[in-house]
């Protein structure tokens, strides 16, 4: 096992900070309820209102430190491994079995912490505050607030605080299912985690593969870059007098380029590809492919993915950047390119999709190789400094 510095300084101190403040306004919370006597009803009351203002400041740094790090990305959730993740927490956990997501830095949070935290952050949280804002200057009217009763606000605001008493019960025991039960508490005090070799050369790779895609979308989003090629596209579909599938394949101008070009109708069969296509694919000639569907070079979750902005794009006609994705070949093998697509018209209506990929598995199977060999070169420097000490 070797260490890995995954949380930062400011993550770790709006984490624990956070918790602190929780605790606090829930026990003076409840005391306030009359649930126990431990330092008075003033004083707590003073306290919880002190301490909330404390979590709101805390609150407003907090979210901009998300959207100003793209930290942000993290709670944006996803179906992909739920419910593996789910049968993981009834069953596996206690069976030893692997755990079924990898923490990256760029995927910290597995399915359902991601829905869990997300859900917190936009629903319980806000309540909590406004509900608490409502508590504060109620029977205020100069101040701007007056209500009739405070019974429904009570209700909810207390509803909220047993919310987030069973969020942290459940947080913390799930922090002891680690490989040691206090590896995870651990590694939020002092940023680094314990991760196998092999979880870490994931993780790095993942950095890397990250990295480029980020580099290769700031590239694609240049504007002067994205207005000249929308205007020499308008223009060579003018002169071409697109209107229709036949008219928009531009074979002469493709056939020998090096990206893949590729047609797909309303019912999601290949019309055309080109030479450059089907040779990425591991074909041998365009008739293997035309008239199939496009979930054949697709996983079940990629091909969901591609499915939803293929449906995007006949149903609002807008041009889209799929980014980098995976393609399985005719052999079983598997490629990576980038995949831009657009529609197809035929009298102002979306009839089809078409779109271009650019090969990108040699440099991405290049930089992992390389990557590979300089963590192998580390590992074997490791050894030679343990044997020596």
């Amino acid at each position: 096992m070797k260490k890995v510095y995954i949380y930062k300084i400011f993550e770790r101190f709006w984490h624990w900070t956070q918790a602190l403040l929780i605790l606090i306004l829930m026990i003076s919370g409840f005391e306030i309820h009359s649930s126990f006597d431990l330092i008075g009803y003033q004083k707590a009351v003073e306290l919880h209102n002190v301490s909330a203002w404390i979590f709101l400041c805390l609150i407003v740094f907090a979210i901009f430190w998300h959207f100003t790090t793209g930290e942000w990305k993290q709670y944006i959730p996803t179906t992909k491994y739920l419910k593996a993740q789910f049968n993981y927490y009834i069953g596996g956990i206690f069976t030893g079995a692997p755990h079924p997501t990898k923490k990256l830095v760029y995927d910290k949070f597995n399915p359902l912490q991601r829905l869990i935290y997300l859900g917190l952050k936009i629903l319980v949280i806000p309540v909590q505050v406004i509900s608490g804002f409502l508590y504060l200057y109620f029977h205020y009217p100069a101040e701007g607030m007056e209500l009739q009763s405070l019974e429904y606000v009570a209700v909810i605001h207390t509803f909220g605080a047993f919310l987030l008493l069973a969020f942290m019960i459940a947080h913390v025991y799930l922090t002891t299912t680690g490989h040691k039960p206090g590896s995870a508490i651990k590694a939020m005090i002092t940023g680094w985690e314990e991760m196998s070799d092999e979880e870490i050369k994931e993780r790095v790779i993942s950095d890397i593969e990250a990295s480029i895609k980020k580099s290769r979308a700031q590239l694609q989003s240049n504007v002067e870059i994205g207005d000249l090629f929308e205007a020499a596209m308008n223009k060579a579909s003018l002169n071409a007098g697109v209107s229709s599938i036949a008219d928009t394949r531009f074979k002469d101008a493709i056939e020998n380029s090096g990206a893949g070009y590729f047609c797909i109708g309303k019912d999601g069969n290949y019309i055309d590809v080109n030479d450059t296509w089907f040779k990425l694919y591991k074909y041998d000639a365009k008739e293997e492919i035309i008239g199939k569907h496009y979930r054949l070079s697709r996983n079940k979750e990629d091909f969901e993915e591609l499915q939803g902005n293929i449906d995007k794009v006949l149903k609002t006609g807008q041009i889209i950047n799929h980014g980098e994705v995976k393609r399985i070949c005719k052999d079983g093998s598997e490629g990576y390119h980038t995949l831009t697509m657009s529609p197809v018209y035929e009298e102002a209506e979306v009839v089809g999709v078409e779109g271009f990929i650019i090969d990108t598995t040699g440099q991405l199977l290049a930089e992992r190789e390389m990557l590979k060999k300089q963590i192998r070169i580390n590992d074997e420097l490791d050894k030679k400094k343990t044997s020596k000490d």
